[in-house]
Formats: C-alpha cells, structure tokens, sequence
C-alpha cells in the first residue's frame, strides 16, 4: 500500500493538478480524491453480493481502489477514463478494476463490447453539472435504458449547491458531507432516475 507521504502519490497528486490545469472544467477537482470521500462514494457497493459497478472519470483511481477492495470477489468494476495518463495510473493502482480509455459519454456502447447489459452502482466522478449538454444527455439516456434499481454516487466539490438539480433528476437523493478532503466536498445518492429527467440537464 502507498503510504501518504511516499514519492509515488506525491508524483500523483502533481499529475492531478497538472492534468487539472490543462483541462479545467474537464477535472473536476485539483486534488485527487481523498480516502474518505473515496469510502463516501462507494456507499453503494457490497461485500455481500456480487454487483456490476460502473465508474465514470475514474481519474488516478483512488475511489477505483477503494471499491475493489470493498467489493464482492464476483463483483465487477468498469472504470473510463478519457485522459490516458489518468487510466493508465488507476489500471496500475487497481488491477481488479477494468480500466478503460474512453469518453463516458460512449458508456453504452463500451459495455455492449464487454457483454455487460445491467448495472447495480454508478460512481460519478464527473464535473457533471459543468459537462457539455450533449455528454450529459447521451450519459443519462444511457441511464434510462438500466433496468432494475440503480443507484448513482455523484462526487462533489461544491456541497449542497447542486442538490435541488439532482432532486428534479431523481426520485430521491442522499447526501454524504466529507469535510476531510481538499476541497471539502460530498456525495450525492441518487436512487430513481425521473421521466422527465431531460428538462434539468
């Protein structure tokens, strides 16, 4: 295991920031995510069943680890990432994971390629209300075509400034407050995408 202070993740945090830098809104934070928000996010997944998890912006892959080491043995975990330096470094921090390079507005048809046709837990890393509209609506479609309960951890930065978005997005919404993280931050628990989910993004 990576120590806090070992030349590793100090060299990770620095590929963060930089990758932040060149990018912007495309990242959503300038630090990666910490261990307690990482635990946060994976509210969701179960050491007790086996589940398909999906991840979105998978970034260095902290919250990737910490579900593989959270979930079931049979579980499986798909991780996308579109910057190729950010998935290469979550393949090698957690190889349990299927690390993908990919746009996650290709969610769809990447598992259709890997015969993955239900999902029990989608971790957003997203800077999801910052995302251009056609990202956001080709992702939530793909969302509405899920079948059986689904239930979505959205990571923010910016806590309870977008609840009333993800209220008029799903039937209901839990909210984990992490102060222990740069910056203190949250996770949104989405449970029941609306019909009418169109109209908010």
């Amino acid at each position: 295991m990576t120590s806090r202070n070992s030349p590793a993740l100090k060299g990770a945090k620095s590929l963060h920031l930089k990758k932040f830098l060149q990018q912007g809104r495309g990242v959503a934070s300038f630090a990666p995510s910490s261990r307690k928000l990482s635990a946060a996010a994976c509210r969701g997944i179960r050491p007790d069943r086996p589940q398909v998890i999906v991840e979105l912006g998978a970034g260095l892959g902290p919250i990737t680890t910490h579900a593989t080491q959270r979930m079931h043995p049979e579980s499986r975990i798909i991780a996308i990432e579109r910057d190729p330096d950010l998935a290469a470094y979550a393949r090698q921090a957690a190889p349990r994971a299927l690390v993908i390079s990919g746009d996650a507005a290709d969610v769809a048809a990447i598992l259709a390629d890997q015969a993955i046709d239900r999902v029990d837990v989608i971790v957003n890393g997203l800077p999801t209300p910052s995302l251009p509209h056609e990202i956001k609506r080709r992702i939530f479609d793909w969302m509405a075509t899920l079948p059986g309960p689904v239930m979505m951890s959205q990571l923010t930065v910016m806590p309870w400034v977008y609840l009333p978005m993800y209220r008029h997005l799903f039937e209901r919404v839990d909210f984990d407050l992490v102060l222990a993280n740069v910056p203190p931050g949250g996770i949104y628990h989405c449970h029941g995408l609306r019909e009418g989910y169109a109209a908010w993004l």
